[in-house]
């Protein structure tokens, strides 16, 4: 049998093999070739045939389309602000890590998209963020703007309620909130600004708690307008300017999930004579943390610029925790949702927009399963879904 060359770009090949973070040898591994051989592919001294061309498509989540164009596609840069867990971040990225970035850009994009065949305008009411002030200040301000009061913040039942909560929060004021799959251990969230589609992007990995401490961090670069590597730990010299921002939206973070006067009336006298000795137990810590419906990180953290602990015990226990949750087995066993994790990523504005721009007319049946990432049957329960928490 004769066999058929793919006539594609040796340039493009290899773009699409390093813009997903794998090297030549891994990805040789996974085709089952040698590394000589997708050398020669990358460079054009040999062509692939069809069938491995298309197997070279599936590795690298790419049409097979775009391997015959003649150049690599002008794509988004990777965003420059995520934040990690203590002791990672040497720089690099995972495939599964830039695939969820890739994923959340087209997600974004699409909404873009959407609100324009609509003609219809978002609402962006994003406040402003002033980084200049302090962040205590800013915090109380745009509580106040949003109007949760802390009474109803503590009024929820658990950490994943107010999860929910604080995502239509921000939803309403315009943002869209992704929750994607991606090791929590690289990133634990990041934006993507934008004019008309401002965007959080969440880890579905993490825990509730430090999620929604994320969302809101995330929520103030995208207030302040500054976009930088986002981690409470740094790993590498940054510059100072990135350093400050970086420490602005902790704060400010913080200051807003856990206000100052909220937190110390929770403090009882044996709290006093805790804060002497400036070591506090997890146990003590989990109870303070509940009520705020936060991580123990959270807590710890506004202990420490109370000054009731030491910023040596605080990274003590930054480690302690992130050691446990990259030990911490993988859950097995449960029962995949489609129609859930559809909504849990997307967010209810985006399945909102897309229903509404089928009902249109604008797209097909085909086209609104493939940007829900569900299979036809499932359409119906992602919109029953949204709708009963809209």
């Amino acid at each position: 049998m004769m066999r058929t060359e793919a006539e594609i770009t040796p340039e493009v090949l290899a773009w699409a093999r390093v813009s997903l973070g794998l090297k030549q040898e891994d990805a040789a591994k996974r085709l089952k070739v040698s590394k000589e051989r997708l050398a020669e592919w990358e460079t054009g001294a040999v062509r692939p045939s069809i069938p491995q061309a298309e197997r070279l498509a599936g590795l690298y989540k790419r049409p097979l389309a775009v391997f015959y164009m003649a150049a690599p596609p002008v794509e988004p840069a990777l965003p420059s602000d995520y934040r990690t867990l203590p002791g990672h971040h040497d720089g690099t990225l995972s495939p599964a890590s830039r695939l969820a970035i890739r994923k959340a850009q087209r997600l974004q994009r699409i909404a873009g998209e959407l609100a324009s065949d609509l003609g219809t305008k978002r609402t962006i009411r994003l406040p402003h963020i002033d980084p200049s002030r302090d962040p205590e200040a800013e915090a109380s301000r745009i509580r106040g703007e949003l109007g949760v009061s802390i009474e109803t913040q503590m009024g929820w039942l658990s950490t994943g309620n107010a999860l929910s909560q604080w995502r239509k929060t921000l939803e309403k004021m315009g943002a869209l909130v992704f929750q994607l799959d991606f090791p929590v251990e690289e990133m634990r969230g990041f934006s993507l600004p934008s004019s008309t589609t401002p965007a959080v992007v969440l880890s579905v990995h993490d825990y509730p708690g430090p999620r929604t401490f994320s969302m809101f961090h995330e929520f103030a670069h995208l207030a302040t307008k500054a976009g930088v590597l986002c981690d409470m730990g740094w790993k590498y010299q940054a510059p100072a300017p990135v350093i400050q921002t970086e420490k602005f939206c902790n704060h400010f973070s913080g200051a807003f999930l856990v206000p100052q006067d909220a937190l110390l009336a929770q403090l009882t006298g044996d709290d006093a004579a805790t804060a002497g000795d400036l070591d506090w137990s997890d146990d003590r810590l989990r109870e303070l943390a509940r009520p705020f419906k936060v991580s123990r990180e959270v807590i710890l953290r506004r202990l420490l610029i109370l000054g009731l602990t030491t910023q040596t015990y605080y990274e003590r226990k930054r480690r302690e925790w992130a050691k446990e949750k990259r030990d911490e087995p993988r859950k097995k066993g449960f029962r995949v949702n489609p129609a859930r994790i559809s909504l849990t990523e997307r967010g209810a504005p985006l399945v909102s927009m897309l229903v509404d721009s089928y009902s249109q007319g604008n797209m097909t049946f085909a086209d609104l399963t493939d940007y829900l990432g569900v299979r036809g049957k499932q359409v119906e329960k992602v919109v029953e879904l949204a709708a009963g928490i809209a």
